[in-house]
């Protein structure tokens, strides 16, 4: 979440391919971080465009991050992974982001935003099959997100001041190199019902997709929120996107040198309160923050997946999928709050939201420690 300076991009790709991820999975996860990445933005250019009121433009994130999470669900039960089927679904994003360009209808445009997501749950379904084998690789991985959000935010605050079209060629570009670079992608098929019976991953699982669902809520209407409350112009408003990528990169980096990943996401809920409700610098603070939580959290709760796991790779669409239909519902809640002037109760529930997720993991966390991710048995399974 959160998410010019485009010279440092080569230099984080560099580091990630020697950190044993391939340099096509940076390229890839660049690609879809920046398609996430402009959504806030996105909004009201959407809106004056096409004169549709701004809670509705949450249409567009609903089709694109729903389609995303379906992607991660199903095609791991279908496909074997490739590094030629991340090749074609990066070459079908820049085909999309060139077309969205055209539309003058809205609903069309939502058709093609749908096959985006499409493309890139296919894209992070694969990254993370590859990067969850390994802690370096999924480290690097998960850095590259954030980076590229906090190079992102001020060209897509200065791209969509110029309207959606300018924003849609900005991610054309940014999906050439994944289209280009080639990753040895190897695995199987996961079959049904070949999967370890971990409870533990179930509340996991559920604590990933609730806190993508109350923070997108909230996130994707964050300029909103800059605007209307704290009467931020969008360049000041892009500072804060930047701080909320810088925190997520630090809080990336810092991720495997913690195993408190419960707590950090417990304490994204007061910051997330705090853009809202407190003053404008508490605005700058509580996006900083949401961040860095947020990465301090993620990378741990993944690796716990693994843990819990009969083999490293088994929820990595999973657990993708599952916070991609919290960023595809969450939207159309903010949105409800949006189009009523219900800003501040919306923050509240989000935030709330977000603590009892928070609150999950440390209760997983704190159990009893499992057997081998090897061992086909696990304690969840033996004690009940």
């Amino acid at each position: 979440m959160g998410y010019s300076g485009n010279v440092q991009v080569p230099t984080r790709i560099s580091y990630g391919g020697r950190s044993g991820a391939p340099l096509a999975l940076i390229a890839a996860t660049a690609a879809v971080t920046m398609m996430f990445a402009s959504t806030p933005f996105l909004v009201p250019a959407i809106a004056q465009r096409y004169n549709v009121s701004e809670g509705s433009v949450g249409a567009i994130s609903i089709a694109q991050v729903g389609a995303f999470a379906a992607a991660n669900f199903i095609l791991p039960r279908l496909f074997r992974p490739s590094g030629r089927t991340l090749r074609l679904a990066a070459i079908s994003l820049l085909l999309l982001n060139v077309a969205s360009v055209v539309p003058t209808w809205f609903p069309a445009l939502v058709s093609l935003r749908l096959l985006a997501g499409v493309a890139a749950g296919t894209m992070t379904w694969l990254t993370w099959t590859n990067a969850m084998k390994r802690k370096s690789s999924m480290s690097a991985v998960a850095s590259t997100g954030p980076l590229v959000a906090l190079i992102a935010a001020p060209l897509m605050a200065i791209a969509a001041s110029r309207g959606d079209r300018a924003v849609y060629i900005i991610l054309a570009l940014a999906s050439v190199p994944a289209a280009i670079l080639f990753a040895p992608i190897t695995g199987r098929r996961r079959a049904k019902g070949v999967i370890s019976g971990s409870r533990s991953n179930r509340l996991l699982l559920g604590a990933l997709g609730a806190l993508t669902f109350f923070g997108s809520a909230l996130f994707i209407n964050q300029a909103v929120v800059a605007r209307d409350i704290h009467d931020l112009s969008p360049i000041a408003t892009s500072l804060a996107f930047s701080l909320n990528a810088a925190g997520g990169l630090l809080g990336a980096r810092l991720s495997v040198k913690h195993v408190y990943p419960g707590w950090f996401m417990l304490s994204i809920g007061p910051a997330a309160l705090l853009t809202v409700l407190g003053p404008p610098i508490g605005f700058f603070i509580g996006m900083a923050w949401w961040g860095f939580g947020f990465w301090m959290a993620v990378p741990g709760i993944l690796q716990m997946l693994v843990d819990r796991s009969l083999e490293p790779s088994e929820r990595a669409g999973d657990g993708q999928g599952l916070m991609a239909l919290g960023r595809a519902f969450g939207p159309a809640m903010g949105g409800y709050f949006v189009d009523t002037g219900g800003l501040t109760t919306l923050a509240i529930i989000s935030s709330i939201g977000i603590g009892a997720s928070g609150l999950t993991v440390v209760g997983v966390k704190q159990g009893r420690e499992m057997l081998p991710p090897t061992d086909p048995r696990t304690i969840d399974q033996r004690e009940h």
